[in-house]
């Protein structure tokens, strides 16, 4: 019996079975490699101070520990090694030298400082208790802010200051707009750390083989080309002689995007010892000393009419980079200046930002990457200048929302966002959520004066996802996949993405099986791996789908013009008498005369001249043969999803507790391909988001100590903490891939917390509470409606760092190119 394609968009996953039944490999399942020494276990050992220099490192104890294979500090190990590298080098950016482990000094709790390799993890964490290292601790600097004033302790005395970079960004007449605005709203926003937080923690295994030069690796990345130059350029190998290979991947949100130390110096270590080397963080390093998320502080100024429409906007943002920067670590305040836009028409703009370096672990991408951070800080702004001028949120944002037939829109700074329908998505959410419905039951609540306050809150943003991707090199694409029909009439789809759970083999198997009109079950998918014939910059920032996914319509497209190709000599017919169907190419109208799909790769096979050679072949040497295509894309320009989110919740005055009582998410991420798909990664965001807004936070003590070390102080929302969504979307597909799709993975991290924080401003306006920082804790809640109570709450005028005021406006960034300033997206 035929199998019936399933109709579009409602495929299930096809890569789950493994992991539902227990059967998955993570790279930690990894235990013995075949015909191959027994994999060797490095422990890292990590600086306890957040300032130091190291004086001495006492190894003797450690390496006659039986069991210890060896023991290397910093200086014997990486001295001689490039220094890491960045994703992008931004103008002015200054980038002090880093090396897989610290040398001279350490610079924040858990700077790793040596490491040490055992016949086993138990064997190594024992002899990391005898290492023995003599430290001069130094004056610290916690907070950004601190960080810039003239008499903070210097991280690295070369620079001169603690500033890394200034990132300006604008357009527009902005003193005009405040001359002419009738009111001026003024806050202050703080976006704080985050912990990434995923499942599966960093993790690796290096073989290299002494007899092939050879050396392999298995991952848990986001990019695993990326890995695969830099381990070449840090080990002096041939890059076409490392194999680098994903595991299953627990998780990365942006935290695996670049490569770390550690795991170069495991790959060293393989290469010095010829065996198999394993590296597997806990949860407790994770937590002190892998990238965190965010880190901002915002100072916002609008300049305001009398009917909400908001004239120009004034930010001055002091972006936390932590110790050092990882490679990742320009994005954020970088990616926060090109959407500060958001979906408003805002006639003038002036951002002003500076990164700083602290004693802390550095900041890094993480889920929305400056995304977040922009929509948080308008989103507050907007709530901020409906409740200044007693307007009805909603109409603040219907009044400044840009009109959908003004696309393509170019804002004041220079991004050119591709289309969208803004009203639409909001009016779709109201509608959802009962807006209306909800605000009568909040007056009756209010009337009431009961103890249990309802609040209403909404975000609106913009999320820009794919686009040119700059540091690729020349004739490299972005992506690449290769689709090839199978002898027994399956089709294969080989895929450079480093897949990290987000369903894009059953994405991809999708795309291929409605090109060749079969059931996904007769299409396989490969990615992960590097040895395919196939290429990709990397699994981030929402792009995979509109990018990875063309370069499979591409590919597939092209094997299936192939197929025809060959049919018309072996059927004897013209192409335009061919008809391809059910694994089938037949001739209309002709009874019985037509060819399997699997037979016509087998002739192809011994009759390569049935179609003519590809002249396109993939960068890494792989060879494509049979009735196969290699197809690239690279975008020539980003796109801009969009959405519009409402909350309630309700906040219990006597415990400051937060109940989301619904929350509904209404997201355009342009054609939708799968609906499951796509609700699971809102949903998966959302918990992120509301993760952030409510409990999530990184901190430090004012010596640089983590306080959130464990999972018993860093507060990881729980199933029953995270409400069931409405989900919904509004489709408008995008001019600038094949499939018409724009990102949606983080619209929930990007929409998230805006709304909820609305959402408790609101429940607590009444109480004349307007300012409170995520995350809302309950005890900060409740502290605040004491003082209210007490008639004790303080009002403070935001002021910017001294640091804005002291310098000198720096010349706006150059807006005649898209995106107004030089910009990676992850």
């Amino acid at each position: 019996m035929k199998e019936t394609p399933v109709p579009a968009g409602l495929e299930r996953r096809k890569e789950d079975y493994e992991l539902i039944t227990g059967h998955g490999r993570f790279v930690d399942d990894l235990k013995a490699l075949q015909e191959r020494p027994a994999v060797l276990h490095m422990v890292v050992v990590r600086s306890p101070y957040a300032h130091a220099h190291i004086k001495d490192i006492h190894l003797e104890a450690a390496r006659t520990l039986p069991g210890v294979i060896a023991a290397f500090s910093g200086e014997e190990l990486v001295r001689s090694m490039p220094t890491l590298e960045l994703i992008t080098s931004l103008p002015g950016l200054k980038v002090p030298q880093r090396r897989p482990l610290a040398l001279d000094r350490v610079r924040y709790v858990g700077d790793p400082v040596a490491v040490i390799l055992a016949e086993d993890r138990y064997i190594a964490e024992d002899a990391r208790d005898l290492f023995e290292i003599d430290y001069d601790v130094l004056p610290a600097v916690i907070d950004p802010e601190a960080a810039l004033a003239p008499d903070a302790p210097l991280l690295y005395e070369e620079l001169d200051s603690n500033i890394a970079i200034q990132i300006p960004s604008g357009g527009g007449d902005i003193e005009g707009a405040f001359t002419q605005a009738e009111h001026v709203v003024r806050l202050r926003v703080v976006n704080q750390r985050v912990a990434p937080s995923s499942l599966e923690a960093r993790a690796c295994l290096f073989d290299f083989d002494p007899a092939t030069g050879q050396l392999s690796a298995w991952l848990s990345s986001q990019t695993i080309y990326q890995a695969q130059r830099v381990l070449a350029d840090a080990l002096g190998l041939d890059r076409h002689m490392i194999r680098v290979r994903n595991a299953q991947v627990g998780g990365a949100f942006g935290a695996k995007v670049g490569i770390s130390g550690e795991e170069i110096v495991a790959a060293a270590l393989s290469v010095k010892f010829g065996r198999p080397v394993k590296w597997i963080e806990t949860r407790s390093e994770n937590l002190q000393a892998q990238t965190h998320g965010r880190g901002q502080v915002n100072y916002i100024e609008a300049a305001v009419q009398e009917d909400g429409r908001l004239l120009g906007l004034k930010v001055r943002t002091v972006a936390d980079f932590g110790a050092f920067l990882a490679y990742t670590t320009p994005i954020s305040p970088n990616t926060t200046a090109r959407m500060l836009n958001g979906p408003y028409s805002i006639p003038a703009l002036d951002f002003q930002a500076v990164g700083v370096f602290t004693n802390t672990v550095p900041t890094a991408a993480y889920r929305g990457a400056g995304r977040p951070e922009a929509a948080y800080l308008l989103e507050r702004t907007m709530n901020a200048i409906a409740q200044q001028l007693d307007i009805d949120p909603v109409e603040v944002r219907r009044r400044n929302l840009i009109a959908p037939d003004a696309f393509p829109y170019r804002t004041v700074h220079g991004a050119l966002y591709d289309n969208g329908n803004y009203q639409a998505a909001l009016e779709r959410a109201l509608e959802l959520a009962d807006y209306a419905g909800w605000r009568v039951k909040q007056q009756e609540r209010r009337i009431a004066q009961s103890s249990s306050l309802l609040g209403i809150g909404l975000s609106t943003f913009v999320e820009i996802s794919g686009g040119p991707f700059g540091s690729t090199g020349p004739g490299i694409p972005q992506d690449a996949a290769t689709v090839r029909i199978c002898r027994d009439g399956t089709i294969l789809v080989e895929s450079g993405v480093a897949h990290n759970g987000q369903g894009h083999y059953t994405a991809f198997a999708q795309i291929a099986a409605q090109i060749f009109d079969l059931p996904g079950s007769q299409v396989q998918v490969q990615m992960n791996d590097t040895a395919l014939p196939a290429y990709s910059i990397g699994t981030f920032g929402s792009r995979t789908t509109q990018i990875g996914g063309a370069a499979v319509v591409l590919a597939a497209q092209a094997a299936r013009e192939k197929a025809l190709q060959a049919a018309t000599r072996v059927l004897e017919a013209a192409p335009a008498d061919l008809e391809l169907t059910g694994g089938q190419v037949r001739v209309r109208g002709v009874s019985g005369r037509g060819i399997s799909l699997g037979e016509l790769a087998r002739q192809v096979e011994e009759q390569p001249d049935l179609i003519e050679q590809d002249s396109l072949y993939p960068v890494n040497g792989a060879s494509i043969e049979g009735l196969a295509a290699w197809r690239e894309f690279s975008p020539s320009a980003p796109t801009f999803s969009s959405g519009a989110h409402v909350a309630i919740v309700e906040v219990e005055t006597e415990t400051g507790e937060v109940r989301v009582l619904n929350y509904v998410a209404v997201d355009d991420c342009g054609r939708v391909l799968n609906s499951y798909l796509t609700e699971a990664q809102v949903h998966g965001g959302l918990a992120q988001g509301i993760g952030q807004a409510l409990y999530e936070e990184s901190a430090y003590d004012q010596n640089g100590q983590p306080l959130t070390g464990t999972l018993m102080d860093y507060t990881l929302p729980n199933a029953e903490q995270i409400p069931g969504f409405v989900v919904d979307a509004i489709e408008t597909p995008s001019p600038i891939n094949p499939l018409g799709a724009k990102g949606a993975g983080e619209a929930g991290c990007i929409g998230g917390p805006p709304t909820i924080a609305n959402a408790v401003l609101d429940a607590l306006a009444p109480l004349g509470i307007e300012i409170i920082d995520m995350p809302l804790r309950p005890e900060k809640i409740w502290a605040l409606v004491q003082a209210a109570r007490r008639g004790t709450l303080k009002k403070v005028d935001p002021e910017p760092p001294a640091f804005f005021r002291a310098t000198a406006t720096p010349q706006q960034a150059d807006t005649s190119h898209e995106g107004g300033v030089s910009s990676v997206d992850v």
